[in-house]
């Protein structure tokens, strides 16, 4: 049985919406990415500041994924939400709007 169908479904709706949110501010960045010209190694800024954002924005979804498969409950997913740089206001009002 997959964790997210454990989870209570406030629990599932808020973790759909932050994991929504992860991935997207990730495909965004990597869209970004892919539209700059061929860089200088090393000498990017805006090149290299994307790829640490990136990284970031995946190493945050990794550990959204293990806190997921131990089935947290809404406080906690809600307490990831608010201490994560990458979820946006609107998404943590949507997210406080459920509990």
């Amino acid at each position: 049985m997959d964790t997210h169908e454990q989870m209570p479904a406030a629990s599932r709706t808020i973790a759909g919406l932050i994991q929504r949110r992860l991935e997207a501010v990730r495909e965004s960045i990597s869209r970004e990415l892919c539209s700059i010209p061929a860089p200088v190694p090393g000498c990017d800024v805006n090149f290299n500041r994307l790829l640490e954002d990136r990284s970031q924005v995946v190493d945050e979804l990794q550990r959204f994924m293990r806190l997921t498969r131990q089935a947290p409950s809404a406080a906690t997913l809600v307490e990831f939400a608010q201490a994560s740089a990458w979820v946006d206001q609107e998404t943590r009002e949507r997210i406080n709007a459920l509990v």
